[in-house]
């Protein structure tokens, strides 16, 4: 359909331009033509008045020269519309009933001939002033010398109808002629189009349209040395480059893939390296608290083994030591319940209940014992598209550098320092309008330093001694809340406490 329409418009134009062409060079050469149809009638013209002026010079009595009869006569024979005869005295003769409207216009050449002795010739003419379509009259008019003294003159008004006539004669046959032209030239220039731009475009179009990964592409032949040659061995060579650059991009794809999976697996590690250093620190903690419930249950039991005590004592030693024992037993089951991997539900997790048990667990590590925990959860909707282990341990990793900072203040402060971690949540949208819920974490502990800001989210960088910090907390947790779309981060001063902003995308089902 495409070479139709291309067909189509090259026939078209190439017939509207021959058209074009054809008709002006026959327009030219019909005014030439005319204009010496025309001059040749003025020299006819020219040649018979000068014959006849010589015959007048030689003849005794100009009057049976220039009779009415002879002047009609001569009208004929000039194909004229008005001859006229004048002296010095005014107009002697003329051709009769032919002379109006132009006897006043040869009247004035007659007079003008007369009194200055020389050839005057013009042209009148009727219609619109443009070559082709005006119809001209040639006024002529020569002296004569009357019996050797007396000046006179003899004047014609020249009709053209005949060159006219002639010239549209010879038009139509030029518009057959053009007519017959276009067709045989558009159709030699259309055939010789197709086969030397038409052809090779639809060439090329099939080509390219039914490419597919061929390593030898039969292309038009490379021996054209026109352009069309040179496109199709350009085209040739861009369609290997694509290949190997497909072929690149394969391998670099796969590569990727592979990157990526090494780098979800050292994630993953880095996941559980964190979260083991975690266990270690929380371990760290319980183990004063499971050791004073112990201490006390072993003094109990010690004086039930004495004869002396009652029944009523024994029961209630008895009973002590029941209850440490579920004091040791909750704790345990705390950091189980922790230490169990979670189930990674996308969009299934509440943060409200999340962070309230993680806050219940720490407020039993005596670390935090006197540490003021402060939960505005003000957010209307909680629900996030993240899986709860991640965020366990993002919210963990945040609360134990919290606490590790209240100490290290109140170390550096005293025991008058009194430590306090504010627990917000609020809902809010992104620059896109999408919903999204903000936890802000915010502790009065010992600060950030200002050259510490930048790197606080680099692997392995802790401020914390030796042994006490693996540097990984800050970067799991930036990579796990990254990875669900959400963003990170922290703000403080030495000395001032910190903040740790966490924005995590709601769940489409809130």
């Amino acid at each position: 359909m495409r070479s139709k329409g291309i067909k189509s418009q090259l026939t078209i134009t190439l017939a509207v331009l021959l058209t074009i062409g054809m008709v002006l060079i026959n327009l030219v050469v019909t005014i030439f033509w005319q204009r010496s149809l025309m001059g040749a009638e003025m020299e006819k013209a020219r040649s018979v008045l000068s014959i006849v002026a010589d015959m007048s010079e030689k003849s005794p009595s100009f009057e049976e020269t220039f009779s009415p009869q002879a002047l009609e006569h001569l009208r004929q024979s000039l194909d004229a519309s008005c001859i006229m005869f004048a002296t010095a005295a005014g107009v002697a003769a003329s051709s009769p009933g032919k002379c109006v409207p132009q006897d006043i216009i040869l009247q004035e050449k007659l007079r003008q001939v007369i009194s200055t002795g020389t050839e005057t010739t013009s042209t009148i003419g009727t219609g619109p002033d443009i070559p082709l379509f005006s119809r001209l009259r040639i006024v002529l008019a020569i002296p004569i010398q009357l019996n050797g003294t007396q000046q006179g003159a003899i004047g014609a008004v020249i009709s053209l109808q005949s060159v006219y006539e002639q010239v549209g004669q010879g038009r139509y046959i030029a518009y057959i002629y053009i007519l017959v032209n276009v067709i045989i030239l558009t159709t030699i220039g259309l055939f010789r189009l197709v086969q030397v731009v038409v052809r090779p475009i639809e060439n090329l179009v099939t080509l390219t349209n039914t490419y597919q990964n061929d390593e030898n592409i039969p292309f038009l032949s490379d021996q054209e040395s026109n352009e069309f040659g040179q496109l199709s061995i350009a085209l040739h060579r861009m369609l290997h480059r694509i290949d190997n650059d497909r072929r690149k991009l394969q391998e670099t794809v796969h590569s990727l893939e592979g990157a990526n999976q090494q780098l979800r697996t050292t994630q993953q590690q880095m996941v559980q390296t964190e979260k083991m250093a975690a266990i270690g620190r929380l371990a760290a903690g319980l183990a004063h608290e499971i050791g004073n419930p112990i201490g006390i249950i072993q003094g109990y039991v010690e004086m039930l083994g004495q004869p002396e005590l009652s029944t009523e004592e024994q029961e209630q030693f008895s009973r002590r030591s029941l209850q440490e024992l579920e004091r040791i037993n909750h704790l345990i089951h705390q950091l189980l319940n922790f230490s169990r991997t979670r189930a990674n539900n996308a969009g299934n997790t509440l943060i409200h209940p999340l962070l309230q048990e993680l806050v219940t667990m720490l407020q039993a590590q005596k670390k935090s014992a006197t540490i003021d925990f402060q939960l505005h959860l003000d957010a209307e909707h909680d629900l996030v598209t993240a899986g709860s282990e991640g965020l366990h341990q993002v919210f963990l990793n945040c609360l134990l550098n919290a606490i590790d900072a209240i100490n290290d203040a109140i170390q550096k402060f005293g025991n008058l320092h009194q430590g306090k971690i504010h627990l917000t949540t609020s809902n809010t949208t992104n620059i896109e309008g999408k919903p999204f819920i903000e936890i802000s974490l915010k502790d009065n502990g010992i600060g950030i330093k200002e050259e510490d800001i930048g790197s606080l989210f680099d692997p392995f960088f802790t401020t914390k001694e030796p042994g006490k910090g693996t540097g990984l907390g800050l970067a799991v947790s930036y990579a796990l809340v990254e990875g669900v779309g959400g963003q990170m981060r922290i703000k403080g001063q030495e000395g001032q406490g910190a903040t740790v902003f966490i924005l995590l995308p709601l769940s489409a089902n809130t």
